[in-house]
């Protein structure tokens, strides 16, 4: 079974956040992300299971 990954911009119109707020919940736990390419300098990638993982929780389209 393959998992897709969404960037943070495709994430964040997807949830709609804006970019900065992705990138802060994933640095404070919220979302989980990886950096598959180059380690902590690399583009983040959040599997697209995390979509309804947040919708359950109530962080999607602008709830926190």
């Amino acid at each position: 079974m393959s998992v897709n990954f969404l960037t943070v911009e495709e994430f964040s119109k997807r949830v709609k956040l804006h970019p900065s707020s992705v990138r802060r919940a994933i640095k404070n736990g919220k979302i989980f992300a990886t950096r598959p390419s180059m380690g902590k300098k690399g583009p983040y990638r959040i599997a697209e299971s995390e979509l309804e993982r947040l919708q359950l929780q109530g962080m999607c389209e602008g709830k926190k």
